[in-house]
């Protein structure tokens, strides 16, 4: 019997939900705000850092900060970072304006919870913005669990993030769905905990070609939908086939 969905984030209940240009832009304009000028080596600087932060979370699974790599980025061009200017961009990061909710994505979750289910949000990202943005767009009341690998340190498919969710939710691997956008990363890890894997067949822009770890293998899902709202019907299946 399925008791929680957990979801990922972009690409899933977002259409698209990172875009390092915009947060480049947005950090050089709250620079710009401390009379602080800076040009394209800024923008090429924090695409080759974020570009190499990637690189290395695909292989250690350990998330990096966000504010971290501001500070690097600074450094690396010869300004000395500032904590309170710093802060200052994180905070506009996380109005995150680069994020576009699926259409279907409210009806979705009052249908889930009206099922009395468990709803969780697991996220890869090294900055936390996935509660301000759900707030926005009025769907926190739908959300029992945010965990964001930021802030437990570990990111998908390493199982701990699944494990805290599951916990969160107090429900086991085999109660649970999860539905994510790239195989390597979010249906790996959850298969091998023994979830029901749900994929969306278009990842998110960001992760489109994106390279992956050579030996981490996709597994195949156990569903592949082009919309959120099919989740109801998956659950729907799997839970009327277990009371027969």
């Amino acid at each position: 019997m399925i008791r929680g969905v957990l979801f990922d984030f972009g690409g899933v209940l977002t259409y698209s939900c990172w875009d390092i240009e915009v947060m480049s832009e947005i950090i050089a304009n709250v620079l710009r705000r401390h009379n602080i000028n800076v040009d394209d080596r800024f923008h090429e600087e924090f695409n080759r850092v974020m570009e190499d932060a990637w690189n290395r979370v695909i292989h250690t699974l350990i998330e990096e900060n966000m504010a971290d790599l501001i500070a690097m980025t600074l450094r690396n061009i010869g300004i000395e970072p500032r904590q309170d200017i710093i802060n200052e961009a994180l905070d506009k990061i996380s109005d995150a304006p680069f994020c576009i909710v699926r259409k279907d994505a409210e009806k979705t979750l009052k249908t889930l919870k009206s099922m009395d289910l468990k709803i969780a949000v697991v996220s890869n990202a090294p900055i936390n913005f996935h509660e301000r943005v759900l707030k926005k767009e009025n769907l926190i009341q739908y959300i029992d669990a945010i965990v964001v690998s930021c802030d437990v340190k570990y990111r998908k498919p390493h199982p701990r993030i699944y494990e805290i969710a599951l916990e969160k939710l107090g429900i086991r691997p085999s109660e649970a769905i999860f539905v994510g956008d790239v195989p390597e990363i979010d249906i790996v890890g959850a298969k091998k905990l023994g979830m029901i894997c749900v994929l969306m067949r278009t990842p998110e822009p960001y992760m489109q070609g994106r390279t992956m770890v050579s030996g981490i293998f996709s597994v195949e899902p156990d569903f592949i939908i082009d919309e959120l709202w099919e989740v109801v019907g998956i659950v729907n299946h799997i839970n009327n086939k277990k009371r027969i």
